[in-house]
């Protein structure tokens, strides 16, 4: 029978439910370490001398710890509805923090996807298209009232590849449609795009 990870935190015996740079957490002290980076991190950012090599570090942070936040709140087992609010607002706030490292190229392109909203009492799916693309979201068309701070579920109907969205702003626009931007929580290159050889196009 194999042998079942353990969480590596001195005197925690829970099952290890998520990893951070090789290292297993719990639910609870994977949250409260994510909790911990995340509030490190922020101090960082608003000092003076942040640098690149810091600047490297968070953003490889930031990537696993979406990751592995969302990987848990999607298929953790006896989740409770406070645990899964601290998943949530850590990966909000993940998304947050990562707005300090970039401002990346932009592509106008056209590709075809579907998004999946399951707000409570504002449930709604669609197939739509990509106005400009980025490295980290991009502007869509929407016929339904997404509201900022909406979380999505992006598919690609091109390749089948799909991944988690904010809506980061909404726009009006005639005949009650509208345009909305979206910021992935848990991918770094949705579109498969060679960025260091994208010209910002628009």
């Amino acid at each position: 029978m194999a042998k079942t990870e353990r969480c590596t935190v001195l005197g925690c015996e829970k099952a290890a439910a998520a990893s951070l740079d090789g290292v297993s957490f719990c639910q609870e002290h994977f949250i409260s370490t994510c909790y911990k980076e995340i509030d490190r991190y922020a101090h960082l950012v608003r000092e003076a001398g942040f640098r690149r090599t810091a600047a490297e570090s968070m953003h490889h942070f930031l990537t696993e710890c979406t990751r592995q936040a969302t990987d848990l709140s999607q298929h953790a087992e006896e989740l409770d509805n406070l645990a899964r609010a601290r998943l949530l607002d850590i990966l909000l706030s993940a998304a947050d923090l990562s707005r300090h490292l970039r401002r990346s190229p932009r592509k106008v392109a056209t590709l075809l996807l579907r998004l999946h909203c399951e707000k409570p009492g504002r449930a709604w799916e669609e197939e739509t298209k990509t106005r400009v693309l980025s490295r980290h979201g991009a502007l869509l068309e929407c016929q339904h009232p997404a509201q900022s701070g909406d979380a999505l579920l992006v598919l690609r109907l091109d390749s089948g590849r799909q991944a988690l969205a904010r809506v980061v702003w909404c726009h009006q626009k005639e005949e009650g449609r509208r345009e909305i931007g979206i910021e992935f929580l848990d991918c770094d290159n949705f579109w498969e795009l060679d960025w260091s050889a994208v010209e910002t196009t628009v």
